[in-house]
């Protein structure tokens, strides 16, 4: 393991001790092979050729042009080698001057974080030390030795929207013009300017960095507050005033594509940014309200690593049963819930298992949040008319085997996707309903007739997300006697909270997982689905057929000390 820096005495020592050490590094190869990624004759292949070839290089680059090791297995072992130390970031005291080398956006695209300067020698921390290309790079720019320490890859991403954002906040303009109706060349001078530029920037990449949801940028009538939605909970990061107000916007207008002269109606726009292999499409919104105009950005990473069910937060038994129903060649399943309970994320994940059976996938949607290769994608615009159900129709002349519609909005939508199911079509969607047994009910108030929903729906997964308890801090949770009535709680059971600390950046919260019930269709739950059926009496022989209620799964959460009991709360249906 390597050695763990914490502050920058601790640096100095590391890298004094490593200058005076007279002891040679262990080969490269035999560290491989010892780690059991290379095998001794595949070794003595490369470096057979590296004495023939003079010309071909290092050994690593062999073996990586030969495909005998990944590059993530040569970086450890490079790293080995060199007996390079990490560094604890969150703990760590940045130099300032270190910071005024290093620009931010070569920072950010590089993933790179200046420690300290000492005379000619710069130290950075990056999670591939090992990358010389980026060490000469930065000895380029500036004009110093640069030595590289690893460190983590969200802490140097946080590192740089703590220190590199704290910047780009102050360097705003005071604009103390408050007219009520400013010039078009008045505007877009705002917009054009250079600080306003970078604070816009700056924004954005630190909520991609922090992996938020959404920015919001909201009016008052002294200061504006700049929060990011990060685990479905909105923080405050900032504070601007609102004099700088006009100009933020009106750059956002300009990165979105949108009118800078309108300032009296709502306006939508979007954005790409590439970071990298990555693409993150930004979708813009801006409303007037009485103190200016207010924005909120979703942030929608196309290219996010996929989940699994398990990943998810699917037991090993549901997710038995989700495959199970996923598994069928005809009939729709649905996915319900609120407004970012995770619909869209647990069928990326059913399609990402279905595809590997060789069927051909397609999806409409609105927005496409996530990009998969071997699956079509088709983007609705409803403001040309190509809607849900219009894109259906063309899906349907497409041989599809699986559809996934992003959304039953209508009559017109839930009726082809009815129909398609039963024409032998696997139909996949999401629909806005509280609870598994009510969607059944809704569906039949929205018209479709209970024949076509007896014979085509699968299933229902009603799910909710809920915010999990750091495992660095728990302590043992505080519970009102209210709260336990009104779950039926014995007095005694005791429950755990995050407090805190460095791991979860005082929140005691870190990340989110999914809390469900799934009904499956039985033929005695099918034999209820009559145009009178009453959700009270579908939920109990779902139940009966084994579906364990969402507030029950969450409980179940709560009791293995994943998530607080406030969160049960929270979610709880009645």
């Amino acid at each position: 393991m390597p050695q763990l820096i914490h502050d920058r005495q601790e640096l100095l020592d590391y890298l004094c001790q490593r200058a005076q050490s007279s002891s040679p590094h262990p080969r490269l190869g035999e560290l491989l092979v010892n780690a059991g990624q290379l095998d001794a004759q595949q070794l003595q292949l490369a470096l057979e050729e590296q004495q023939q070839r003079p010309n071909s290089g290092k050994l690593g680059q062999i073996l990586l042009q030969r495909n005998l090791v990944e590059r993530t297995q040569l970086a450890q072992a490079l790293i080995q080698q060199l007996d390079i130390a990490r560094v604890n970031l969150d703990d760590f005291d940045v130099d300032t001057a270190a910071l005024e080398l290093v620009p931010e956006d070569l920072a950010r695209v590089h993933r790179v974080m200046p420690l300290l300067v000492e005379h000619e020698r710069l130290v950075v921390a990056t999670p591939t030390p090992s990358n010389h290309e980026l060490l000469h790079l930065l000895g380029f720019v500036t004009g110093k030795q640069v030595e590289a320490i690893l460190a983590k890859g969200d802490e140097v991403e946080r590192a740089i929207c703590q220190y590199y954002g704290a910047v780009s906040a102050f360097d705003l303009p005071e604009f103390e013009t408050q007219e009520p109706e400013l010039s078009l060349h008045r505007i877009k001078l705002l917009a054009e300017d250079k600080p306003t530029v970078r604070f816009v920037d700056s924004l954005l990449d630190d909520a991609i960095a922090r992996r938020a949801s959404d920015i919001h940028i909201r009016p008052g009538a002294k200061e504006s507050v700049v929060l990011l939605r990060i685990d479905g909970v909105l923080d405050e990061i900032r504070r601007i005033k609102t004099s700088n107000l006009p100009a933020i916007v009106s750059r956002i207008k300009i990165v979105g594509g949108m009118n800078i002269a309108e300032r009296r109606l709502p306006q939508d726009g979007r954005h790409l940014v590439r970071l990298g292999e990555r693409t993150v499409d930004l979708r813009l919104s801006i409303m007037p309200t009485v103190h200016g105009e207010s924005v909120v950005i979703r942030i929608l990473d196309t290219q996010q690593s996929m989940k699994t069910l398990e990943q998810i937060g699917f037991n090993d038994q549901d997710a038995q049963r989700f495959r199970e129903l996923i598994s069928h060649n005809q009939g729709i399943l649905l996915v319900t819930g609120p407004t970012g309970s995770g619909k869209s994320t647990t069928l990326y994940a059913a399609l990402n298992d279905i595809r590997q059976s060789g069927v051909n996938v397609i999806t409409v949607e609105d927005p496409v949040e996530y990009q998969i290769d071997g699956i079509r994608q088709i983007q609705v615009k409803p403001q040309i008319g190509y809607t849900f159900a219009r894109a259906l129709r063309h899906i349907l002349r497409h041989d599809p085997d699986v559809i996934m519609v992003g959304e039953i909005r209508d009559h017109e939508t839930a009726l082809m996707a009815t129909e398609s199911a039963l024409t032998g079509h696997l139909v996949l969607s999401t629909l806005h309903t509280n609870s598994a047994a009510t969607t059944v009910t809704r569906l039949l108030e929205i018209g479709i007739a209970p024949y076509l929903l007896n014979a085509s729906l699968l299933g229902v997964l009603a799910q909710r997300l809920v915010r999990r308890n750091c495992p660095h801090c728990l302590v043992e949770e505080e519970v009102s006697d209210a709260v336990r009535a009104s779950l039926g709680l014995h007095e005694h059971e005791r429950f755990y909270v995050g407090k805190g600390c460095s791991q979860c950046h005082g929140k005691g919260l870190q990340g989110r997982m999914a809390a469900y019930e799934l009904l499956q269709v039985t033929p005695a739950l099918r034999a209820l689905i009559q145009a009178d059926s009453s959700a009270q009496a579908i939920e109990q022989q779902a139940v009966s057929d084994g579906m364990r209620p969402l507030t029950q799964s969450a409980l179940a959460l709560a009791r293995q000390r994943l998530i607080p009991l406030a969160e049960v709360y929270r979610v709880r249906l009645e």
